[in-house]
């Protein structure tokens, strides 16, 4: 694969309003985890569980929100600062302020655009490519989107790279975009039994964010502030079925990843999608000896240790989560944190999909 440049980046998430905001919250371990009291629109019914949610609001300079509900109901009130837009008018809230971020860091890049949008299943792409296009005052050559979940940026990023590759566009902005604070996300995790509440500690804290990266090719000469080495899109072929997670999707994605990237000389930093769910921590136990077991580690190099999950600090956040994770990939590697020259962000959708890629700041491991 040639390699992809990265011109710029941009975040919002629970724990920063900006990507090096986020990236510095998520070195420090600092996780914003609130409880979030929502309601049902049918109902007026209130429910609260734990979650990470982005404080738009600080962007805004908003005050209190009105309560939407009727007084004859005699309902208190959910606290104003965890209000949360209902449906998905919220995902072109997260949007907005991390693509602008995204679009300014590379100053504004001319040519034709593709937009490559990492969305939930059930999310629509059309309302949310006219706002960008209207935001970034832009008109896109192309526009795809992935409603894959959690793998889904990782996915739209390597779509991205092939029409870049190919010549069909000069410039490619890349997004995850979702939240899980929505209440038919929140319904269907419920009935599921992954939402973490008080009868299921054990269970996931749902989170949102929006991530979107800035790329071109790389024999552009422009100064990048990273690369895309290499990407992989996968499929679990036990999704579905009784049959026990083998690892085999996830395994394919990595090694695929690595193969299009070239040559692993020491063990890369690890940035994934864990989210506390046992299910895919075995999944990822099984993937990570059959696909990175031979890499050699470096004497004060990787450790155990270097595996990092976002998950901990800004809960799950789907779609976006991706992306997220190449965003703080590429700054701990720029910083020198990462002790690693090389980075492998990978991620896992409830259906069968699994992506990988492969970034570092030069083509020399």
């Amino acid at each position: 694969m040639t390699p992809v440049a990265i011109l710029g980046e941009g975040c919002v998430s629970p724990v920063g309003l900006s990507a090096p905001a986020t990236c510095a919250a998520l070195r420090a371990g600092i996780a914003r985890m609130l409880a979030f009291e929502g309601w049902d629109d049918a109902s007026l019914s209130t429910m609260e569980f734990a979650c990470g949610r982005t404080p738009l609001e600080w962007l805004r300079g908003e005050g209190e929100m009105e309560w939407p509900g009727h007084e004859a109901w005699d309902l208190k009130p959910p606290r104003p600062q965890v209000l949360v837009t209902p449906g998905d008018a919220r995902l072109v809230e997260l949007a907005l302020p991390a693509a602008s971020e995204a679009w300014a860091d590379a100053d504004a890049p001319e040519g034709r655009v593709g937009l490559y949008l990492g969305l939930g299943e059930e999310d629509p792409a059309r309302e949310l490519a006219d706002a960008l296009a209207r935001e970034l005052r832009v008109t896109f050559e192309i526009e795809r989107a992935d409603k894959l979940g959690r793998a889904a940026g990782l996915a739209a990023l390597h779509r991205a790279a092939r029409h870049l590759e190919d010549g069909r566009i000069d410039v490619a902005l890349v997004g995850g975009v979702d939240s899980r604070l929505r209440l038919a996300a929140i319904l269907a995790m419920q009935e599921a039994g992954t939402l973490r509440e008080e009868d299921n500690p054990a269970g996931v804290v749902p989170g949102e964010a929006a991530a979107f990266l800035v790329l071109v090719r790389a024999a552009d000469g422009r100064r990048a502030r990273g690369l895309l080495l290499g990407s992989a899109v996968a499929e679990e072929p036990t999704t579905g079925t009784e049959e026990a997670n083998r690892g085999e999707g996830l395994t394919a994605a990595v090694r695929g990843a690595r193969k299009a990237a070239g040559r692993l000389a020491a063990r890369p930093l690890v940035v994934n999608d864990l989210n506390g769910d046992r299910y895919r921590a075995l999944e990822w136990g099984l993937a990570n000896t059959r696909a990175l077991g031979d890499v050699p580690v470096e004497p004060g190099g990787w450790s155990a240790a270097d595996m990092w999950h976002p998950a901990d600090c800004t809960g799950d956040t789907g779609a976006a989560s991706g992306v997220l994770d190449a965003i703080w990939a590429l700054a701990a590697l720029r910083k020198g944190y990462a002790r690693a020259g090389r980075a492998l962000v990978w991620g896992a959708s409830d259906g069968a999909l699994r992506a990988a890629a492969v970034l570092a700041l030069d083509e020399e491991d």
